[in-house]
């Protein structure tokens, strides 16, 4: 048992963890119920959102901390906060309760998570350091590999380079390399290799199935990003899709060497081809971002995380105490 400033530390770190499962629960509701109209925004809206859904509860347990502890509960001003959010005995804080279990199991969760995704940077750092070294470069960030396997890919976290294999460059015209060559220096352009990867790390925190389909719509939306960057106009959409098409059908026929197969490795042509393509042909106009649906939405989640969490609170503190 500790007592006073290190005891309210812990005890608003058990705050924040419980106010994290809450607003993680709300948000993989929200999003599941929401998740096919996504589509009808703009791909850089919809990447936005994608963003807000994995950082969303981070915030909240944050906001909620705050809540709890004495720069408001102190405050003669917040009186009111008292009466929906009040953390009993907040100077106590024992070891052998439910607070520090729920802590003890974030924590080593938060650490597994940690180190998974540091090894998958430090073999991926390998890999890249090893590309560029047998690569030939041919412009700035853009190097060719030999390979008889037709592929294109984009890696590295703070200094980004695009690959392109002999192979491909032997298999198709000029004008499909270059578009191509375009699309994954887009990829450069974007930093996503560690955009990917930190995307990663925060989906890793929801249900598996809310995870995967995070990190599908995430993956699409870069390469329809990707696809559009350079486009100017209608018949360079039709290009980019042709060339799309081209890539598919020669792809096909190969499986991706593992040396070229890691997670944070951002290829030209492994994500819902039919969609990326639709994206490009399509000239529909799509919806922007809804800032006042989403300050809203935030809004109210902070009062039922702030809530919950009271109520909670006391519901284990009876089932333990009585």
């Amino acid at each position: 048992m500790i007592y006073d400033q290190w005891a309210l530390a812990f005890n608003l770190l058990a705050v924040g963890v419980l106010a994290f499962i809450v607003a993680n629960i709300f948000v993989s509701a929200v999003f599941w119920s929401l998740k096919g109209r996504l589509a009808d925004y703009a791909v850089t809206t919809r990447k936005s959102l994608l963003w807000l859904s994995v950082l969303t509860p981070w915030f909240i347990a944050v906001c909620v901390t705050l809540v709890f502890s004495p720069l408001f509960q102190d405050d003669s001003t917040s009186n009111w906060l008292t009466d929906i959010a009040h953390w009993h005995h907040s100077d106590i804080f024992y070891f052998l309760s439910w607070h520090s279990i729920s802590l003890l199991i974030f924590v080593g969760f938060s650490l597994y998570i940690f180190t998974k995704k540091i090894i998958v940077l430090y073999h991926n750092h390998q890999q890249i350091s090893l590309l560029r070294r047998f690569g030939t470069e041919k412009r700035k960030q853009v190097f060719i590999i030999e390979s008889p396997l037709p592929t294109a890919f984009t890696g590295g976290m703070l200094n980004p380079s695009c690959f392109i294999s002999t192979g491909l460059i032997e298999q198709l015209g000029a004008d499909d390399i270059e578009i191509i060559l375009q699309h994954e220096l887009a990829h450069v352009h974007h930093y996503d290799p560690m955009k990917k990867w930190l995307f990663s790390f925060f989906s890793a925190y929801f249900a598996s199935n809310i995870k995967h389909l995070l990190l599908s719509m995430m993956s699409l939306s870069m390469e329809q990003d990707a696809d559009s960057l350079f486009v100017k106009n209608q018949q360079q959409s039709n290009n980019v899709a042709s060339t799309l098409i081209k890539f598919t059908k020669l792809a096909a026929n190969y499986s991706i060497h593992p040396q070229y197969n890691s997670e944070l490795f951002v290829h030209f042509c492994r994500h819902a081809i039919e969609q990326r393509v639709l994206h490009l042909l399509n000239d529909k106009q799509f919806k922007t971002f809804p800032k006042g649906g989403v300050l809203i939405a935030i809004l109210f989640l902070v009062l039922i995380s702030t809530t919950s969490v009271d109520s909670l609170h006391h519901v284990i503190e009876t089932l333990f105490t009585h």
